[in-house]
């Protein structure tokens, strides 16, 4: 896992097509902003996580 320091407002890069923009940082958050091309499917962690449940889940019944 690469670990990144940044402030709000700045930027920082993934591939060539990935652009994510530190938006707001608050005390126990931080907002960001993604640019991506409309083909890439972006999800927040817990979600994939839930999806990985029900699929183990379905297996084994």
């Amino acid at each position: 896992m690469l670990v990144l320091s940044r402030k709000s407002c700045q930027k920082f890069q993934i591939g060539d097509d990935l652009m994510i923009t530190i938006v707001k940082i608050d005390r126990n958050s931080v907002r960001i902003g993604i640019d991506a091309p409309g083909d890439i499917l972006i999800r927040r962690g817990e979600l994939v996580e839930a999806d990985r449940r029900k699929l183990v889940g379905a297996a084994t019944d």
